[in-house]
């Protein structure tokens, strides 16, 4: 905390210092003053939280000081130390909200006391100016999450959202006459290169600035509102349904704003103006698809207004061309190939003249189809999911510092994301040849449980079908005879002790039913537990 000290005698002042263990009472800076006036120069300045003032000094008094801060520093708290015991001065005192009036000559406790006093009343009111931003920001969030759902819901399907708009005419109570409008779309991965560095780990700030950039110009022209659409991933849309013929001058106005704050340049698509709110989905859909056709390589225009009977060319480029050198490379294991077979791709790329925010989207879409061939065909029927950790599989545009769509750029972090899975699938295949003799290793040590195929499925996270076919091929043996000539041999050695009855014997090793254990043992040993004691008895008397 801050305090001043203001008073036209320099003995006072140092005083008032000497008598008071500033630290005690959590007070860092003490400030001094000789009159009002350099005193509200400093307050200016410092912010301080306390101000103790004496009453008659030259060129503004300690009453005119109070004066001013009633209206310029209404939260400082304030003592007031004079020589006067004049019932004028205290009631001016009390009128300006001065905790105490204290009189010279300065008693250390009465001084000591009064500002423990001043300084608990300050952090009281701070805390509770701090609770009520709180609770103020919670409400404003609370509500513009409320508004943002019923935006989002209406522009998908006005219709099906009858009750929502209605709710959101009591929002906006203008909508009831709103018979026409516009709708506009920023999509965030339509960013520059270092605003994608910059806001990696706090996109919700981006959103938060951009809205308040588009509300601001918004406002201004009474012309409609922007929000954040929930239903699509981070994606702001703007709903104009007053002065429509200014509506591109202001989107322009925006994106300058834009650029003037963020520093970067964002793509707007803009649909036609249409009926409200009858056909508010289509403008949305047609703001999008404006967005969504615009050519990634032109950058001479950042507005891009629905275009009507275009409709989305698929260009001469296909991905479906490359799938199969592609695969060939991620299953020869070597980076170099498959960096050579991309690079046929993006050869053929750089040789476009347009490329669109759809046209790409195909060729992504193409690839996780691709993807998901190569772990069912790599991994033999196994899960998916249960062998590749989660990975997000969509790419950010690959933007560069100008805002500009870069082959280069895209190039390689295709290569880099295809060079890390390559390695992914190598590994697995290497920890799938080990995982069978892990599994015969869990039934040696397990043998007398209740172990279904399904638990082994569960433990070692594999789909049965594959356990079933690979440990067949890896150990010549199917994982069901595996577990019964693992227990049998386990219960031959207990068949030794005569002592021990063959059910027990059967219990020991995992069989719930005597019957069953003898039809297996015969079966794998030529003939039954009891048979097979008699024998091993006979051959060894010592053991009776």
């Amino acid at each position: 905390m801050k305090v001043l000290i203001v008073d036209d005698e320099k003995h006072v002042r140092s005083t008032i210092r000497l008598l008071t263990d500033w630290s005690a009472l959590d007070i860092e800076t003490v400030l001094e003053a000789e009159d009002g006036l350099e005193a509200i120069e400093i307050m200016e300045r410092e912010q301080p939280q306390l101000v103790i003032t004496d009453m008659m000094m030259p060129l503004m008094t300690g009453i005119g000081l109070m004066e001013w801060m009633d209206s310029h520093a209404v939260t400082c708290k304030k003592i007031v130390i004079s020589g006067h015991n004049d019932f004028e001065l205290m009631r001016h005192t009390l009128k300006y909200g001065a905790t105490d009036y204290l009189l010279k000559p300065i008693v250390a406790k009465q001084l000591h006391d009064a500002i423990q006093k001043a300084v608990d009343s300050w952090k009281e009111a701070h805390q509770e100016r701090v609770r009520h931003q709180y609770q103020s920001m919670e409400v404003i969030e609370l509500k513009s999450i409320y508004r943002d759902k019923l935006l989002s819901n209406v522009i998908m399907e006005p219709v099906g959202y009858r009750n929502e708009l209605q709710l959101l005419i009591k929002e906006f109570p203008q909508l009831a006459s709103v018979h026409s409008c516009m709708v506009a779309v920023i999509n965030l991965q339509d960013v520059q290169r270092d605003i994608q560095e910059k806001y990696a780990s706090n996109m919700g700030l981006l959103i938060f600035s951009l809205l308040n950039i588009c509300n601001e110009f918004l406002h201004k022209a009474q012309m409609g509102i922007a929000f954040r659409n929930l239903n699509s991933n981070q994606e702001i849309v703007i709903l104009a349904w007053e002065q429509l013929v200014n509506a591109e001058a202001v989107l322009e106005r925006i994106q300058h704003g834009i650029a003037r704050v963020l520093k970067a340049s964002f793509d707007i698509g803009i649909s036609s103006e249409l009926a409200f709110p009858d056909n508010l989905q289509e403008a949305y859909n047609q703001a999008r698809q404006a967005l969504g056709q615009r050519n990634l390589l032109d950058t001479s225009t950042r507005k891009h207004s629905y275009q009507v009977g275009v409709v989305l060319r698929i260009g001469s480029l296909r991905f479906s061309d490359y799938e199969e050198a592609i695969s060939l490379a991620m299953k020869s294991g070597r980076p170099e190939q498959l960096q050579v077979v991309i690079q046929k791709w993006f050869d053929g790329m750089d040789k476009l003249d347009k490329i669109s925010m759809d046209q790409l989207d195909l060729w992504l879409d193409a690839y996780k189809v691709l993807k998901a061939r190569w772990m069912e065909e790599f991994y033999e029927g196994a899960e998916p999911d249960q062998l590749l950790p989660t990975e997000d599989t969509d790419f950010i545009i690959p933007m560069d510092h100008n805002g500009q769509f870069s082959s280069a750029l895209f190039q390689q972090e295709f290569t880099n994301h295809l060079t890390e899975l390559m390695r992914l699938f190598l590994s697995k295949k290497v920890q799938s040849g080990h995982t069978m003799n892990e599994i015969a290793k869990y039934i040696q040590l397990n043998y007398y449980r209740n172990i279904t195929l399904q638990d082994i499925s569960t433990k070692f996270h594999l789909n049965r079908e594959y356990i079933s076919r690979k440990f067949k091929l890896e150990l010549k043996e199917n994982v069901i005879d595996y577990l019964n000539r693992i227990r049998i041999e386990k219960s031959k050695v207990l068949l030794l002790n005569p002592q021990i009855k063959i059910v027990d014997v059967a219990g020991k090793v995992g069989y719930q039913d005597e019957k069953y254990f003898s039809r297996v043992f015969k079966k794998l040993e030529g003939q039954t537990p009891k048979d097979f004691r008699v024998q091993m008895n006979r051959e060894s008397p010592l053991s009776m």
